[in-house]
């Protein structure tokens, strides 16, 4: 069954991904504890994509599974616009040397160390316009089997690998830079799983927290302020992953977070919004193409930065986002048969 409400949650974490992205180039300098507690709720928007993707594995993908098959067409949708888009991405940032010089490029002036290495590494990590996404998620993806096994144990174990993993991910925290995609697989883990545990008792989840979701958005925001409270900024938290730097409160945060929006869009599936319908179908193709737009603006941030602010962000992360629907929606209509190989759209 079609759910739209996964749908619409699909078009609200790429929103909130392209503000988590927006914060320069709009200017916001996060210094008041109401500034740092906002952007806390913004940021970490790529675990609600994590987790639409496990609830889709299992909700989409379960019943009729066949992992080669499955490969095949992530390769085809997801890898191949990764490898397409990112030729351009590699050739920018070799020529400009960002990001992260001093971890891409080799210390010798060599065609190995200046052009290969970087190369290489940029298309290993995903090190360009926040892409690490795509060698990230095709692990997870690699790791399938293990999620049909998950799916066909009994609750208790499905429970306990949940925490176990997520215990783990609490005191890890995300890469550094997002340099590790096996950090990142970590990491996320519990995420994808307890996306795939939501879709297995979606029914009983809709039971017990219907009329009662806003419980769930307060303990949202009081994650939220407490996290502004024990660490004082706003982001992700990224550590080496042996290295101990406490909980990561966003974490749980954004897990319920994702339950929160679960719920609560429930209630709209009879309901039609061809905006939020159009943003999820295009959502893949704004996350390749919103990078690009966002370098734009930063290249002519000084032809505005007197309006430069929190003030910003909404209609610089909505520019952002029509910018590159409409890139995305011209390409498809030139190329409609190679476009999802070109864009996932």
């Amino acid at each position: 069954m079609h759910l739209k409400s996964i749908e619409y949650f699909r078009a609200i974490a790429i929103v909130l991904i392209v503000a988590g992205h927006c914060y320069a180039i709009s200017g916001w300098n996060i210094d008041t504890f109401a500034e740092l507690v906002l952007a806390n709720l913004i940021s970490g928007g790529t675990s609600l994509f994590v987790f639409i993707s496990g609830f889709l594995f299992h909700h989409v993908f379960y019943q009729k599974f066949n992992y080669r098959k499955f490969m095949i067409k992530k390769f085809r949708n997801v890898y191949l616009p990764y490898l397409f888009l990112s030729i351009f991405g590699i050739w920018h940032a070799i020529v400009i040397r960002i990001p992260f010089p001093e971890f891409y490029f080799g210390p010798e002036e060599t065609l190995y160390d200046q052009i290969i290495r970087p190369a290489l590494l940029y298309l290993w990590t995903g090190g360009i316009f926040a892409y690490w996404y795509i060698p990230f998620i095709m692990g997870i993806f690699l790791l399938s089997p293990l999620f049909i096994n998950f799916i066909e144990s009994s609750r208790r174990f499905r429970v306990c690998l949940i925490c176990l993993t997520l215990a783990v991910s609490l005191f890890m925290h995300r890469p550094v830079n997002n340099f590790s995609i096996l950090q990142s697989i970590v990491f996320f883990l519990p995420v994808y799983l307890i996306g795939i545990f939501c879709s297995l008792e979606k029914e009983r989840i809709y039971a017990r927290l219907s009329g009662r979701d806003w419980l769930l958005a307060v303990a949202v925001v009081l994650l939220a302020i407490l996290q502004t409270v024990c660490y004082g900024s706003a982001g992700n938290l990224q550590k080496a992953p042996l290295a101990y730097n406490g909980i990561d409160i966003g974490l749980l945060q954004k897990l319920l977070l994702s339950v929160f929006f679960m719920v609560f869009l429930h209630r709209y599936e009879h309901l039609d919004s061809k905006i939020l319908t159009t943003l999820a179908s295009a959502s893949f193709a704004i996350y390749f193409l919103h990078g690009w737009f966002i370098h734009a603006f930063s290249r002519v941030q000084n032809n505005y930065s007197a309006l430069n602010g929190l003030q910003l962000l909404l209609p610089l992360t909505a520019l952002v986002i029509y910018a590159s629907y409409l890139l995305a929606r011209l390409i498809k209509s030139a190329l409609p048969k190679h476009s999802r190989m070109l864009i996932g759209w």
